[in-house]
């Protein structure tokens, strides 16, 4: 529900109104599991109060009976208020907010009935501690403890739902936005400007409520972090970004899977009518990407000159999913826990093995090192040895491990991706930040949580002189002139990036190979630099690659735009994005696929919007912006290629997987996609990898694919 129009002098009940959609996120998160929950209890009731006798001589059953006969009433309320809710939020579009006035009032009643239960259930909890000894009616008493216990544990998760997500800063907001109005109204009466000043102390007085607010979310979620100022530092530079990024969005978690089931269809219908079009050089889109006559497909025959590379970017692939340790080694391999038990050095019923001298350093890992059980296991991809790896973990600290490989006479530092809470808030500190250049260079900025974590792994490299070892480590099989290589995914593959630059000074032949590296990485002269010794890797439309802080913004405004042309009730349009559902298109999908002119209006509408960083449904409210960062050095993308009609007919219902060189700028927008979040996952990343090679060896076609006006399926 939107915002109402403000007046004069009720600025207390506009805050209550900026806050009705902290209230309905109350509802979403409790809602449903409260009219089960309503149900379900209902049933339970109704069956202790029918098939149970009561005999009512007897001053504690009848009590129970009564409370019983009470607590049925309120469960028959609350159901009939969820009810009246599903009702009222049918109606209209999302911004169609006249419709669903009344939602607040229900509100607030299912708020005094919820205030009622925890009354009732209080007087359940006396009765318990009075009669549940004496009182001769067991089957009874035992079903009203159980139903005590589970109400008012779900009483307590809605009172931490509502905490998390209920806008403390709401009412600053709403005293700010009226204060603006009636200055802007004054200047138009008077013709003349006030100072500013007051204006930005009103602004910075906003802005600080919400960073607070964030801050408080922050250390709640990773509550479980340990209590550092490193830590406490990342939560306040992770709340000032989220309080930028969410402070002038009033939608609620429905909103957006609304925004982006209709941001979807948008982006396929504007693919299509660009593949239509005639003025333009653009054969179809493969994977979200125009291919043109300017596309570049990897040259992976048998006398490519890219073959020698796309296998060694399959061979690094190993070393980066090996990086992550026994889960993902597990998840990857059927007969995964049969395989780590032969390498595991302690287990419940035998003693520890003691490792040898001839074992590598491990630092960190759990009690039986399943984490190097699982890395061990890259013997099977070559003459490849263990010499040092660390599992420790911290914000800004991730795990590491240094390896030789005799076969191409590299030394292998690999760098884990994102598993732990704390690599999510190394992920999450995506400011840019100078990096720790000498002599420095203002320009050249990176990710800021990943810039602190190159930072430590150089300083461990640096204090266990570890590449030093590594070169002395066997001198007769010439591993002092061992090469450096850095490899990793995700979290790791912006790591490696950093921390090559970092390391290029001293080692000039050093190589870089990112898998799914994040989009907001690097800036533009940084990553010209890397161009030289990096290698990234990006499948389909990974989303990673596409969410830095710049292209978040983005997204921001496109969800915005589609929200507010929407004009279907969210019910309709989410169910109709389920297949099975068999209903029309959202309206303003079929609006937009009408003709042409239309979706080129479309297409102007939304870069306005991008350019002018204003609110689609507010021009008061400028939205934040952040310097463009992407994603490092020359990119591999890893697209598929579907089947025409007729090929499925034929049986061919599988993708071609292909390689093509892309932009680091071709990765501006983020495309919405059921396999957004699969394109990224390691184990997928190095599958896609094999597929292209595996297609190269049992095709005969050439490097580019034959074209076809087909819809992007992913």
């Amino acid at each position: 529900m939107g915002r109402k129009p403000l007046k004069e002098g009720r600025t207390v009940i506009c805050a209550i109104n900026y806050n009705r959609r902290a209230l309905r996120r109350y509802k979403i998160a409790a809602g449903r599991k409260s009219q089960k929950r309503g149900q379900r209890l209902t049933i339970v009731l109704c069956a202790i109060l029918f098939l149970v006798e009561y005999d009512h001589s007897v001053q504690c059953i009848y009590l129970l009976w009564g409370h019983v006969v009470g607590y049925l009433s309120i469960l028959v309320a609350s159901m009939a208020i969820e009810i009246a809710v599903c009702v009222v939020a049918m109606r209209g579009s999302i911004l169609d907010t006249g419709k669903r006035t009344s939602m607040q009032y229900i509100l607030y009643l299912r708020l005094t009935v919820m205030l009622i239960e925890a009354g009732w259930l209080s007087a359940g909890i006396a009765w318990l501690v009075n009669y549940y000894t004496d009182c001769p009616i067991d089957t009874a008493k035992e079903t009203l403890l159980g139903m005590v216990i589970f109400n008012w544990c779900i009483l307590l998760s809605v009172l931490i739902t509502v905490w998390c997500t209920y806008d403390s800063a709401g009412r600053s907001w709403v005293k700010m936005k009226q204060y603006q109005r009636s200055m802007r109204e004054s200047e138009s009466k008077f013709q003349y400007k006030r100072s500013g000043s007051t204006r930005n102390w009103r602004q910075r007085k906003v802005l600080r409520a919400y960073q607070d607010s964030w801050h408080n979310r922050c250390r709640f979620l990773f509550c479980c972090s340990a209590a550092k100022d490193r830590n406490s530092n990342s939560f306040a530079d992770i709340a000032r970004l989220l309080s930028d990024f969410f402070r002038d969005l009033d939608v609620v978690p429905s909103d957006v899977i609304v925004g982006l089931v209709l941001l979807r269809k948008f982006q396929k219908i504007e693919q299509k009518a660009i593949v239509e079009q005639r003025k333009n050089d653009t054969y179809e889109f493969l994977s979200g990407v125009a291919v043109t006559p300017r596309t570049q497909f990897l040259s992976l025959h048998e006398d490519g000159i890219d073959l020698e590379l796309f296998q060694t970017v399959i061979h690094y692939a190993n070393f980066a999913v090996r990086a992550y340790g026994w889960p993902v080694y597990i998840i990857t391999n059927s007969m995964g826990v049969c395989h780590l038990c032969t390498g595991l050095r302690c287990c419940c019923c035998l003693p520890c093995r003691k490792p040898s001298g001839a074992d590598p350093e491990i630092v960190e890992d759990n009690c039986c090192q399943c984490n190097y059980a699982a890395l061990s296991k890259l013997i099977d991809y070559g003459d490849i040895e263990i010499i040092y790896a660390t599992y420790h973990v911290d914000v800004g600290q991730t795990p590491f491990f240094v390896a030789l490989d005799y076969d191409r006479k590299k030394i292998v530092i690999s760098i884990r991706g994102t598993l732990s809470m704390q690599d999510i808030l190394t992920d999450l500190n995506a400011e840019g930040e100078p990096l720790p250049l000498d002599p420095p260079r203002d320009d050249w900025l990176g990710h800021k949580g990943m810039v602190q974590a190159a930072q430590y792994i150089l300083e461990k490299l640096d204090q266990g002189q570890l590449v030093e070892r590594a070169k002395a480590h066997k001198p007769e099989r010439g591993t002092k002139d061992f090469d450096i290589v850095i490899v990793g995914h995700s979290l790791g593959a912006g790591t490696a990036s950093i921390l090559g630059i970092l390391l290029r000074q001293r080692h000039p032949t050093l190589l870089s190979y990112c898998y799914s590296p994040p989009g907001g990485l690097l800036s533009a002269p940084a990553v010209e630099y890397t161009k030289e010794f990096t290698v990234s890797v990006v499948v389909g439309k990974d989303v990673v690659p596409r969410i830095g802080l710049h292209q978040m913004e983005t997204l921001r405004t496109d969800l915005i735009n589609a929200i507010k042309r929407s004009v279907d009730p969210k019910w309709k349009t989410i169910s109709c994005s389920v297949l099975c559902c068999g209903c029309s298109q959202p309206t303003s999908a079929v609006e937009l696929s009408t003709g042409e002119r239309d979706v080129t209006e479309y297409m102007r509408s939304k870069e306005n919007a991008r350019h002018m960083g204003i609110h689609p449904s507010d021009s008061t409210i400028a939205l934040t912006s952040h310097q463009p960062l992407y994603p490092p050095g020359r990119i591999i993308h890893i697209v598929r290629h579907h089947p025409t009609s007729g090929q499925q007919a034929l049986n061919k219902k599988d993708p071609v997987y292909q390689a093509l060189w892309a932009s680091n700028i071709d990765f501006d927008e983020v495309l919405i996609s059921p396999v957004m979040i699969q394109d990224h996952m390691p184990d997928r990343v190095l599958e896609a990898l094999n597929k292209v090679r595996s297609h190269l060896s049992h095709s005969s076609l050439p490097d580019a694919p034959i074209y076809t006006i087909e819809d992007d399926m992913d």
